[in-house]
This record gives structure tokens, sequence and C-alpha cells, in this order.
């Protein structure tokens, strides 16, 4: 081992993690996801983060593990270098690599650091709020993410935008992001005409969204932003486009009175066809 070699035992918790959990079915999802609604202070939490990614890597084959963190100061003098110990908080802040006691190869990274060297690892969230978890999914290639919010409930909305594995709860159908039929369709038709690698960055596009969501404001539809950046992320949208998205539907729905549709292209024929292929 290098003189940076952390030998971290995670056995001890190992035996703490869901048995009703099988990371093989999550895996056919492509990024394995696991919310730990721990107190990240906890030591024990730190092990577990540790233990569930061990077996995240095991299950996709890789090695290469990052703690992601919204500074790398908080790789020093705080609980999470306790967790660390002296040696390995040293080591990530220099940005050096930690061999982690079954292999894999454990470094430090922030929002600011890491981008494309992310691909085939698995990410360890500590500290995350929505604005961590945004950016890690608006990244591509990354095998698994196991996620330990700063405060309790934050990385809800995450976990259901993914259906993700919530540490200490059985594992539940997917949640209905959207439960108003005619508002997917018109949501998937929206993702279908724009271009997601721009999102709203193109007046057109951002137009023709405006169009949409006032189309169904004036049918009287409840307002979806609560939940339409999520699902606009899980439809392939990036985090960005999503909160663009989510910001013009809170503003159609904050309208005093319904908007008017006459200066738009045959509202009621596209309303007409939403419906129909609800």
């Amino acid at each position: 081992m290098s003189p940076w070699s952390m030998a971290i035992s995670v056995r001890l918790w190992k035996g703490c993690l869901s048995s009703h959990y099988s990371l093989i079915e999550c895996a056919m999802t492509k990024t394995i996801r696991v919310l730990l609604p721990l107190d990240s202070q906890d030591e024990q939490t730190f092990g577990l983060a540790l233990a569930y990614t061990e077996k995240i890597a095991t299950t996709a084959g890789v090695l290469d593990v990052i703690l992601l963190t919204h500074t790398r100061a908080q790789l020093d003098g705080t609980g999470l270098s306790h967790f660390l110990g002296p040696a390995a908080s040293k080591a990530l802040t220099k940005g050096k690599t930690v061999n982690l006691a079954w292999g894999g190869k454990l470094r430090g990274e922030t929002m600011k650091t890491m981008r494309y060297q992310a691909r085939s690892s698995v990410v360890i969230a500590y500290y995350a709020n929505e604005s961590l978890l945004d950016f890690l999914d608006g990244l591509h290639g990354i095998a698994g993410v196991v996620a330990v919010p700063w405060v309790p409930g934050e990385a809800d909305g995450w976990a259901a935008r993914w259906n993700t594995h919530i540490h200490g709860q059985e594992k539940q159908p997917p949640k209905v992001l959207i439960d108003d039929p005619i508002v997917v369709q018109a949501l998937e038709t929206l993702t279908t005409i724009i271009n997601l690698s721009t999102g709203l960055g193109h007046p057109r596009d951002k137009q023709m969204a405006n169009e949409i969501l006032r189309i169904l404001r004036a049918k009287g539809h409840n307002d979806p932003s609560g939940t339409i950046k999520s699902w606009a992320i899980s439809h392939n949208w990036s985090p960005s486009a999503a909160s663009d998205l989510e910001a013009l539907a809170k503003k159609v729905w904050s309208l005093k009175s319904k908007p008017s549709l006459s200066g738009f292209h045959d509202p009621e024929g596209r309303y007409e066809r939403w419906k129909a292929g609800s």
C-alpha cells in the first residue's frame, strides 16, 4: 500500500444493509442510487455509505470512488475528516488518491473540479443538497451515487425522481411524479419537439414551452411546478433546463387570471390531441 493508504473496514456495517435491496436489479437502470437519510455527523452513517459504495462498485465492476463535497475544506476539520482519519483526510485535501481495503481507489472532488472523470465511478455525495444532486444528474456514465444529505429531507425530491433505494425502507414502486395524464402527454410532446441539448435556451423552444403551459393553465389543470423539474430530468432534460421549465411553470400558474390563447396556433386542436393521447 502507498503511504496514503486507508484501510477502512466496512464489515461492521455490511450487516446493516437492507436485505430487501437488490443492487443487481437496480443495475439494470444504469446508475444505482442510494439515499442514507441519517445523521451525517454520525460515524456509522459514513461507514454505511462506504459499505453501499463497495457493494455498488462490485456489482458494476468499477474501482473508482469519488467523495464529493461542496468544498475541499469539508475534508479537513469536520466530522467527515474525523471519520476519514488524519492521513486520508490530508491526502484527499491535497488531491491524492486513497486506497480502500477492498481495492477501491478513493479521491475527493467538488462541483468545480469534477467533470468527465466521474465516468465509471461510484460517487459518495456527502452533505448532499439539491444543487449537489442536480449537478450529479447532469453527468453521464456514473455507476452509482450514495447520497448523505446535510439536512434531513433535502434529498427527498431526488429520491422520488429516480425511485432511489432508501436505506432502512422496503423497495417501493416508482412514484408518479405528475398524475395528470393530459399534462404528462403535453410535456412528452414538448420533450419530443425541443432541442434537449439547449433546453429552453432557444427563444422558439421557450415560446413553445410557454404556450403549452399556458394552454394547460387555461384549461384548468393544477400547477405541476412542484414535481415538473424531477419529471423533466427523468425524461432526459438537463438539470438546468429542467429548472428553467420549473420556473416557467411557476410563472404561468402565478397569473391572477387564466391566460388568453388567442395568439396561439390551434390551441384547441393541440389540447384535444393531448387528451386523445393520454
